[in-house]
């Protein structure tokens, strides 16, 4: 096995050494600071590999970079989600509904419009000849209309998520989650579900496809019809143009399961090549800091000091007790804290997370649960205490918890003690620090790096074209994929067969049942 593994990863690395220089269009319409770091990281693979690329997002690079270009800068043209969201806001988000509707409609049909910028139809209009672009890589989250860009330019299109996947992402690249089995990002837990945990699935599968499709396919539709080209197809059917699917995903993260080709796990990407480094004041402070840091945020989007002040309060009373362990925490504004800070607590508006996790020193992890951070802990084998706020993080802490490298928090059972108990456990019991360390190293032995992977493929489809890998399921319709016709049609000759066989049984009763009825002669008189 770890012979053909060598032999596997030697051949990708060979060819990877020589390939041609290509053109690239990054299209990345959405805000989300968590979702870029993906996206950029990729990006600049792409560039550092000689590629040609020019990027459209609202994150352009604060140090150039050779290759890379930030051809249009969509930053201000829709509200910062940076440090944004309140607890009250996300608590919105708590249904399927309020989920997948946001995202269809907030972080889908809304940011369409912006196609109709200035920059943007110039693009569009004048795309670049010399060279040409090669491919389009979009992001497949709420707004698919960018995946249009590959009908204008007459290039393959590569999809990306920076979560796992979502039902619709699935339904549209003939990949076949067979909910038996597979969980959907909106099931709570790993893939060993009851009968209930299977019905689940299918009726969020089934919703949660219904709804964004509903929601997106007349708006993205109409969107794409007046800025990109008046007789571009529907948006279902621009979907299934996509060449290949690049998703944050990895078995360690949502299980074993059967993929299409066409989809490429690249889980740990936005890792392996950070180059992040710590402050020199926050790293003396962790060097410093023997006995251990526990590092405390609520993501880049919601604001920790949001929750409400009881909780606060029991928070860092919680953090007080746990000295000399030492607590970095991500708040925003400090003036909203309206009391005294524990001696071990540093507080900081931003921190780079990546670097923080890395360090030594740092035992224990406190997290909404956003993917990124998940992966980054599980990279760096930081045991974890979860506090699920919206969307992905339910699904995300429920299945480490599950996994037993981390604890979960609901957030209206979050105080003193329940935090107290939970810090002690992960400080001192050593089976957590043992699982995460177990769990990071299957996270990390792959026979080719997240990086190297995606970008083979993403040349794969260059050379050989948007077919060399798509799945012939697209083809058929649903009922066709779950061989309903094939079952009815085996139910109809069962049923006809034994119809037959049951009136040929009778036939033959009835016809040797019957007893031929003889006269008995009478007895002539005797004169």
């Amino acid at each position: 096995m770890l012979l053909t593994r060598l032999v596997f990863a030697l051949s990708i690395t060979a060819l990877l050494s020589v390939c041609s220089a290509y053109r690239i269009l990054g299209v990345f319409p959405f805000n989300a600071k968590s979702h870029n770091i993906v996206f950029e990281a990729l990006m600049k693979g792409l560039a550092k590999r000689g590629h040609q690329v020019d990027v459209i997002s609202h994150f352009p690079l604060k140090q150039p970079l050779k290759n890379y270009n930030d051809i249009i800068n969509l930053d201000g043209s829709m509200e910062s989600l940076m440090n944004n969201y309140t607890i009250e806001f996300v608590s919105q988000f708590s249904s399927l509904l309020a989920d997948v509707g946001i995202t269809a409609e907030e972080y889908g049909n809304r940011l369409c419009h912006f196609m109709g910028f200035e920059e943007m139809q110039k693009l569009i209009k004048n795309p670049p000849t010399d060279p040409p672009y090669d491919l389009v890589v979009t992001e497949v989250f709420g707004a698919h209309c960018y995946i249009g860009f590959g009908h204008v330019f007459k290039v393959p299109v590569v999809a990306i998520s920076s979560a796992i996947e979502y039902p619709w992402i699935s339904s549209f690249i003939g990949n076949d989650d067979n909910p038996a089995y597979v969980p959907n990002v909106y099931h709570i837990g790993t893939g060993k579900m009851n009968f209930l945990g299977r019905l689940k699935t299918v009726v969020t599968n089934y919703a949660a496809i219904s709804i964004f499709h509903y929601l997106t396919g007349e708006s993205q539709t109409e969107s794409m019809r007046k800025y990109l080209s008046p007789d571009i197809p529907h948006i279902r059917d621009v979907e299934k143009s996509i060449a290949l699917t690049l998703v944050n995903n990895n078995p360690v993260l949502s299980g074993v399961k059967p993929i299409t080709p066409s989809l490429v796990q690249i889980a740990g990407l936005h890792v392996e090549g950070n180059d992040q480094t710590l402050p020199l004041e926050l790293k003396s402070w962790m060097d410093e800091s023997s006995h251990g840091v526990v590092y405390f945020t609520l993501g880049s989007m919601v604001l920790v000091e949001s929750l409400p002040v009881d909780q606060i309060r029991g928070i860092f009373s919680s953090f007080k007790k746990i000295a000399p362990v030492k607590v970095l925490v991500k708040i925003v504004d400090s003036s909203k804290i309206p009391f005294k800070l524990p001696d071990n607590v540093k507080i900081l508006s931003w921190t780079p997370q990546q670097p923080v996790l890395a360090h030594p020193n740092t035992k224990v992890f406190i997290t909404h649960g956003g993917l990124g951070g998940i992966q980054e802990a599980l990279y760096y084998g930081i045991p974890m205490i979860g506090i699920p706020l919206f969307g992905d993080q339910f699904r995300n802490v429920a299945a480490f918890a599950e996994k037993g490298m981390l604890i979960q928090i609901n957030l209206k059972q979050l105080s003193e003690e329940s935090l107290d108990s939970s810090l002690q456990t992960l400080l001192h019991n050593p089976a957590y620090k043992k699982k995460a360390l177990y769990l990071s190293k299957l996270f990390r032995e792959q026979p080719i790096s997240p990086m190297n992977n995606a970008i083979y493929w993403i040349e794969y489809v260059i050379r050989n074209g948007a077919d060399s890998i798509r799945s012939s399921a697209l083809q058929f319709s649903w009922w066709q994929l779950a061989l309903l016709d094939v079952y009815c049609f085996i139910l109809f000759v069962i049923v006809l067969t034994l119809t037959v066989i049951v009136l040929c049984i009778k036939f033959i009763i009835r016809k040797f049942s019957r007893t031929p009825h003889y006269k008995r002669p009478q007895k002539r008189k005797m004169n």
